[in-house]
């Protein structure tokens, strides 16, 4: 009898093999630079040693290369670019500035974005993009601090997927749905690097967090339109009938304050409206977004 071989679904928005190489090429290229010139751009202070001072990481530097390899169109300093009599003399550098469209990178929380997106759509004409490499793969290595030697690595279990950004989304909460606004989210195989030098018998606890290298890219997912969100955020078996959060959350996989503020997302984007509260619970139906269901991947 031949044993089955279980095998993973594909991650969202799969790439195809020529993007794939195209970012494990950049990757190799960054992983290979000195530390201090993984930073460049207009920007940049070419005698210090940018990373730790800017705390420009290689994942950072990979994502931009990935969306624009020529490193001219990095850290561009947009005082220039805007009329000083309709916006406040604040100093605005793009990540990313193609054409009339602004990358932003951003490998952590939303939360500092907010007065910067703000500026953005307020004082030019720019479209956004805020680009988020997410960790769809991870693999944890542990670096002796006395040798400098890899002591132990692990592959963590957990897969990721598009919904585990859900709990961010509030900080962008206001951008999402203006016209000039997307969200991209990159799903990656990521090496991560702590060194031994925490707390507990095996110095794991509060240990320094020493780099993040992207190895390869696993999927690519665009958040434009309302129909996007509900895509991904929505489960397609709740039907039309009306639910309560819990029954979302249960269905969704989105837990706690991540699906209340998922669901008031999706009532301000005209994914869902309120219904009638069914006992001490607001519930919630399905608008008529168009279905994307038959490009799921």
């Amino acid at each position: 009898m031949t044993k089955k071989i279980k095998t993973s679904p594909p991650f969202e928005g799969e790439p195809s093999l020529a993007e794939k190489l195209h970012f494990e090429r950049i990757s190799r290229e960054v992983a290979q630079m000195p530390r201090h010139t993984a930073h460049t751009g207009p920007t940049a202070d070419k005698s210090a040693p940018v990373i730790g001072t800017l705390r420009e990481k290689r994942l950072h530097a990979v994502v931009k290369r990935y969306l624009c390899e020529d490193i001219s169109t990095h850290e561009i300093p947009l005082q220039d670019l805007v009329s000083l009599d309709s916006a406040p003399q604040t100093k605005m550098v793009a990540d990313v500035l193609v054409g009339n469209m602004i990358y932003e990178v951003q490998t952590g929380s939303f939360y500092p974005l907010k007065k910067k997106l703000e500026w953005y759509l307020e004082h030019t004409d720019f479209h956004i993009t805020v680009v988020h490499p997410m960790v769809g793969i991870k693999y944890l290595s542990w670096i002796d601090p006395a040798s400098g030697q890899v002591a132990e690595r692990n592959k963590l279990s957990r897969k990721g997927r598009v919904k585990d950004i859900a709990g961010e989304l509030y900080w962008l909460s206001d951008f999402i749905g203006h016209p000039r606004f997307s969200l991209r989210l990159l799903l990656l195989e990521i090496e991560e690097y702590r060194i031994l030098n925490g707390y507990g018998k095996e110095k794991k606890n509060r240990a320094e967090k020493y780099e993040r290298f992207p190895v390869s890219l696993l999927g690519d997912v665009a958040l434009c339109e309302p129909e996007d969100y509900a895509f991904y955020f929505l489960p397609h078996d709740m039907g039309t009938a009306p639910f309560t959060a819990a029954e979302y959350s249960k269905a969704s996989g989105i837990r706690g304050k991540a699906a209340y503020a998922m669901l008031h997302l999706m009532v301000q984007l005209g994914i869902l409206k309120e219904g009638e509260k069914r006992g001490r619970s607001m519930t919630f139906l399905r608008e008529n977004i168009p279905d994307s269901s038959d490009t799921f991947i």
